[in-house]
């Protein structure tokens, strides 16, 4: 946006001819004219020696000095011409032009002021004094400069640009739209009014109409950095973020320093997955502009996704510090509280968001996820409501909304709204080109069953692959790769593939998770028959092999899940908090545990057996799951891995479970065999080892049975 000075005054007018202070200052005025600003300067000064009240000199002076870049000195200048002669108008909008580019508004504002004062017909000074309004935020003001200007000058272009920018900040995008198109109509080739006009179209919601004006005016200032960050954030608007980052990093090429594009870089990174990339170019925002709220804002988004949740919390309270009145920082605020488990916290910052902006769909749906942590599943589910009322194409706040029914135990509605993940940006199952099974009569036809999410899932529904083949149909199993081996004991299938092989002919495709509305499962329903998994034979030999040893209780341990997982924290336990366990009598510990987790056991000196060793896929895991007599572990595949095989599960659980443990029962509808040990209040570990330390005792006093 073109903001500052009108156009400058030219330099004083030729002098009669006279004394020799005349023609000195003719001579200086001559070369001023021709361009020539260090003879200028010299001449001037030689008549500032004559007569150091020469005024005309003083102000050519100050004149040269603002071409030369030195404002101060140019301000001073003007000063001392005003101070020998306060009635040329010029004199003072000189001075309003040096003083604005020192960014002393206010004292510009005072002598643009004077200088309609002195001459209320000056158009140039009306359109400089608007500048200064609006770049003051003072848009009434502003508007009202631009305007006499316009009554002086109808056909000066600029003034209708900058018109159309008060418009614009006002939110007034039709009228900000009128005065880009005249000014366009006046001055064809006018690169500023092309953004601006692009601008608005990008806040109308038309981010094609104003990638082409962003086009148009790289193509007539290919060296202007804002042009091409512009064009960078319609093509984010339209999905093409490869060419977005491309936009803006011919920006940066232009403008290494130019904070805006390197925040808005980091945002398309983000939005290719590129994290630590994207950390990079919102923290080099952030150096440029350590006043930029955007940036600190998005910053914390990029460390959030990172797992570094309190570096995330201090970058979004940085940006609430620095912009108070930012409803989205304070709710992104709340969503790393949240992940945190301050829950208390979390729900202040969302209700904060919704006090500044009311009508934040994102807000609601975030407090309706404290909620649903908090327990409080009814206002959770009312959050979700106004949010969707609000946004109805909020993804988001649809899948929570589910979750909620699925968690109260209401199936027939919540299995309905499930299918809301096929439209969410992460874990959306894969698309295919044939039609989507709804529980049909296959009649021999073959039906491709493939996985999403998680193992966890895949292992929970495969349950229903034999239910599938009662209806009629050849099974073709996709599953993760971990699975392959143990999925192909599935006795009938087709195939069993890994993501990526070619699958063959099918006629129709089911995601597995979409396997219980194709059944209209409800709760009595479930077909939770066990083992419904079974062990390759080669894995089985692989795991008898080994020394377990037949004098203690044979106790599997898995303390820590996926960290990627968004809600691991809530769901994995420390392993120093499980010590008191390893002190129990005629127990024998064995780790299930994989990842970066499993080296805790050196660091704690734990006297647990490390299985990784001999753990390739999940069938090596479900051999050595059968040689236990018992498996405790959070929430990850291998609670669904035991119970699939019907072997004892203790499951420990977060206060606010995922949604298949439903809600305050000790056993599960779908593994006869687990039993769910819950926290009491929120984050309350201790409690629930202390239950499974008791229950843990009775169990190792009865002994192991024999294999």
């Amino acid at each position: 946006m073109s903001r500052r000075g009108g156009s400058f005054p030219r330099p004083p007018a030729t002098p009669g001819p006279a004394s020799a202070v005349q023609r000195l200052a003719a001579g200086a005025i001559r070369e001023h004219q021709a361009g020539h600003l260090d003879e200028a300067k010299r001449l001037y000064l030689e008549v500032l020696a004559l007569d150091v009240k020469h005024a005309k000199s003083l102000f050519g002076l100050g004149l040269v000095e603002y071409q030369l870049g030195r404002y101060e000195i140019a301000a001073r200048m003007l000063e001392r011409a005003i101070a020998v002669d306060d009635r040329v108008a010029v004199y003072h909008s000189s001075l309003g032009a040096a003083l604005q580019m020192l960014h002393q508004l206010d004292a510009s504002a005072a002598a643009y002021e004077r200088a309609l004062a002195l001459d209320p017909k000056n158009e140039d000074a009306h359109f400089a004094l608007g500048n200064v309004r609006l770049e003051q935020r003072k848009l009434t003001e502003a508007r009202a400069h631009y305007a006499e200007a316009l009554r002086l000058k109808p056909d000066r272009a600029d003034t209708h640009s900058n018109l159309g920018n008060v418009h614009l900040e006002q939110g007034e995008l039709e009228e900000a739209r009128s005065c880009y198109e005249r000014a366009l109509a006046l001055r064809p080739q006018f690169v500023e009014a092309e953004t601006n006009l692009g601008n608005v179209y990008l806040k109308q919601g038309h981010p094609d109409e104003a990638a082409e004006h962003y086009a148009r005016a790289v193509a007539l200032d290919p060296n202007r950095a804002e042009a091409h960050n512009n064009l960078g954030n319609a093509l984010r608007e339209l999905g093409r973020i490869e060419d977005a980052v491309a936009s803006w990093d011919r920006a940066l090429a232009l403008k290494p320093d130019y904070g805006n594009a390197w925040n808005n870089r980091g945002a398309g990174l983000q939005g290719l997955g590129r994290m630590e990339e994207a950390a990079a170019a919102h923290a080099r925002a952030v150096e440029l502009n350590p006043r930029d709220a955007s940036a600190w804002n998005n910053l914390g988004v990029v460390w959030r996704e990172l797992g570094q949740l309190e570096t995330a919390e201090a970058c979004h309270a940085r940006a609430t510090t620095l912009e108070p009145n930012y409803a989205e920082a304070h709710n992104n605020l709340g969503v790393v509280y949240r992940d945190m488990g301050r829950l208390e916290e979390a729900a202040a910052c969302h209700e904060r968001a919704l006090a500044l902006k009311p009508g934040y769909a994102e807000a609601e749906s975030n407090l309706g996820n404290v909620r649903r942590y908090q327990g409080r599943l009814a206002e959770a589910r009312a959050c979700y409501e106004r949010a969707l009322a609000l946004k109805p194409d909020l993804v988001d706040a649809a899948w929570n909304r589910c979750l909620v029914d699925l968690l109260s135990g209401d199936f027939e509605r919540g299995w309905r709204e499930y299918q809301v993940r096929t439209k969410r940006k992460r874990n959306a199952p894969r698309v295919f080109d044939a039609p989507l099974w709804r529980g049909e009569p296959l009649e021999g036809a073959r039906i491709l069953l493939h996985a999403e999410q998680g193992l966890g899932d895949t292992l929970q529904f495969l349950r229903y692959v034999p239910m599938v083949q009662a209806r009629g149909g050849r099974v073709l199993l996709d599953v993760q790769a971990p699975l392959r081996r143990l999925a192909a004991e599935l006795p009938g299938l087709e195939g069993v593939t890994v993501a990526g092989e070619q699958v063959g002919e099918f006629a129709w495709q089911c995601p597995l998770m979409s396997l219980p509305l194709a059944f209209a499962t409800v709760m009595d329903t479930i077909p939770a028959g066990v083992p419904y998994l079974h062990v390759p034979e080669q894995a089985r030999g692989a795991a008898a092999a080994l020394p377990w040893g037949e004098d203690r209780l044979r106790v599997g341990l898995v303390w820590s899940g996926n960290p990627t997982y968004s809600d691991d924290r809530a769901r994995s336990v420390p392993l120093a908090m499980m010590a008191p366990l390893f002190a129990i009598e005629g127990v024998r510990w064995f780790s299930l545990q994989l990842g970066a987790a499993a080296e805790h056991l050196a660091e704690l000196g734990a006297p647990v057996r490390d299985l990784r060793p001999t753990i390739v896929d999940m069938a090596d895991t479900a051999a050595l799951v059968e040689r236990l007599d018992v498996v405790i572990t959070v929430d990850t595949a291998v609670a669904h891995l035991a119970g699939a095989l019907g072997r004892p599960v203790w499951v420990l659980l977060p206060f606010a479970p995922d949604w298949r443990w439903l809600l305050e029962r000790e056993d599960s509808p779908w593994y006869p065999t687990a039993r769910l040990f819950r926290q009491p209040r929120p984050g309350d570990w201790a409690s629930v080892l202390e239950r499974v330390r008791t229950e843990l005792e009775k169990m190792a006093q009865t002994g192991r049975a024999k294999d």
